[in-house]
């Protein structure tokens, strides 16, 4: 059987999934957190950086960009509210995909490929940094992503969040993501805080990891 985690936002059904949480949860305060964050992010810089039509039209994105099988975001809403989304989806959703829905993840599958959206709806969902759960989706940026003559308006965490959520990992992995947002970042010119990092760190007793941004910033 095909691994699941073998996606980049190039692949149609990372795209469509995609496609599925903007255009059934915008009257829902959520954020789009973790490395489908990062894959997002980077893309919509690439493609404004070289002002492309799509993200399918990025050359060498797969050979940058760290695959995934899943997707995660945070919500406010109740936890009946967003089954009855997702059955929505469902229920609309007719052709390539078959779906299943289960506690806390929503699963789009074609045959054997298989792509996870996981969710979270409380604090203590989100490790390492659940003090800033609601702040994260409260502050959300908004992602404007072309995709099939139409755009998506997507809300992810602000980058601060995303590498704070990076560094309390602080695998080799997750210092690639760090890595790539900070170059992203510099191509968008956006007021990246280091300093809020900084403090964020140090509120949930991790001031020492931010020594591996600091390093990283040096050697970009």
């Amino acid at each position: 059987m095909q691994k699941q985690n073998v996606y980049t936002i190039q692949d149609d059904i990372f795209l469509d999934a995609l496609k599925m949480i903007a255009e059934h949860f915008q009257d829902i305060p959520y954020a789009i957190v973790g490395g489908g964050a990062v894959q997002i992010y980077v893309s919509s810089a690439a493609i404004k950086a070289a002002r492309l039509k799509s993200v399918k039209d990025i050359n060498g994105l797969t050979f940058i960009l760290r695959k995934t099988g899943d997707l995660d975001l945070s919500f406010h809403a109740d936890p009946s509210e967003l089954s009855n989304k997702f059955n929505l989806i469902i229920e609309q959703s007719i052709g390539t995909y078959t779906f299943h829905n289960f506690t806390r993840r929503f699963v789009v599958q074609d045959g054997r490929r298989r792509f996870n959206v996981n969710y979270q709806l409380e604090p203590d969902d989100l490790k390492g940094i659940s003090a800033y759960y609601n702040e994260i989706i409260n502050t959300t940026i908004i992602i404007a992503l072309p995709y099939q003559n139409d755009i998506l308006h997507l809300k992810l965490a602000r980058p601060e969040y995303l590498i704070v959520s990076k560094l309390t990992r602080a695998k080799p992995k997750d210092q690639v993501d760090i890595a790539l947002l900070l170059n992203a970042m510099e191509t968008e010119n956006y007021p990246f805080d280091a300093e809020e990092v900084r403090s964020i760190l140090k509120s949930i007793n991790q001031g020492e990891q931010y020594d591996i941004l600091a390093e990283l910033m040096e050697s970009g």
